[in-house]
């Protein structure tokens, strides 16, 4: 970007438009996700198979990603 272009957006706070696709990113599904695999440890009291069974309920990611990228394959 040049220094007129940059010269009147300094200071102030980027906006996302509307239309933003920020939330379809991969790693936000996956910071989402990896919280819910701690907390899911947390509510099984440290035993994986409880917790695996607690995030496998709640975790999200996964079929938010497939959603926003479908296989050339998934006619």
């Amino acid at each position: 970007m040049s220094d007129e272009a940059q010269a009147g957006t300094e200071g102030t706070e980027a906006v996302e438009p509307d239309n933003s696709t920020v939330e379809d990113w991969f790693g936000q599904n996956v910071a989402r996700d990896e919280e819910v695999a701690d907390e899911a440890m947390a509510e099984a009291g440290g035993d994986p198979a409880e917790a695996e069974r607690i995030f496998d309920q709640r975790a999200e990611g996964e079929e938010t990603y497939d959603a926003g990228h479908p296989r050339p394959d998934d006619d």
